[in-house]
């Protein structure tokens, strides 16, 4: 009679429902469940809202209006002021030819473009940033909102009372309302509740 093993388990092997036929074929219609995927981190990065969207979007185009819509308006006169190129530098006793003046007249405007997009380098850089919900890019922008307020109302006045005579005033006076309403708009919509909430979870 063989000796019973001192290791084996007092206790029956019993199989439970469903163990032992992972080889079985299943019934007809039925599916195992999908597994869960994966959990990322940004799976708990905080939703971005539509309002933190839109400011970001009004501030990139304001700066779009400064750097190549406002220059291209005082292209509506370039005919004016190389004309008055020409008068002034005959006045002076060093004429300019017409294609001279012609040239000088249309440098101008690119020379201010340039200048202007060097300016609106923070701005673009902020208004990235917004979508990201960094706070400091908002007091930024906060920050330069009170210049680029009056650099709007400035340039409203000097086309609606005629200081820029090369400019069609209509022109002006549009680009001013255009320029100064996307700001307005981006300065109210990065402190709308949601995005203040937006703002709130990123820095936590």
């Amino acid at each position: 009679m063989p000796e019973p093993d001192p290791f084996a388990s007092p206790f029956h092997h019993v199989d439970l429902p469903g163990q032992g036929q992972a080889d079985a074929p299943l019934p007809p219609g039925f599916q195992l469940p999908a597994p869960m995927p994966p959990v990322g981190p940004d799976d708990y990065a905080p939703r971005r809202p539509v309002t933190a969207t839109v400011a970001s979007w009004c501030w990139i185009a304001g700066a779009v209006l400064v750097v190549i819509a406002l220059p291209g308006v005082f292209y509506t006169g370039i005919d004016g002021l190389a004309a008055d190129l020409v008068r002034d530098s005959a006045a002076e006793g060093d004429s300019l030819t017409r294609g001279e003046a012609d040239v000088a007249a249309r440098l101008t405007p690119v020379l201010f473009a340039l200048g202007l997009a060097v300016l609106s380098v923070p701005f673009v850089i902020a208004a990235a940033k917004l979508r990201s919900g960094r706070n400091w890019a908002r007091i930024l922008l906060t920050a330069l909102s009170l210049p680029v307020g009056a650099f709007g109302l400035l340039a409203m006045l000097g086309f609606a009372s005629g200081g820029l005579p090369h400019v069609d005033w209509v022109v002006g006076v549009v680009w001013s309302w255009a320029f100064l309403g996307v700001c307005a708009l981006g300065f109210v919509a990065m402190y709308l509740p949601a995005s203040n909430a937006y703002t709130r979870s990123v820095t936590r």
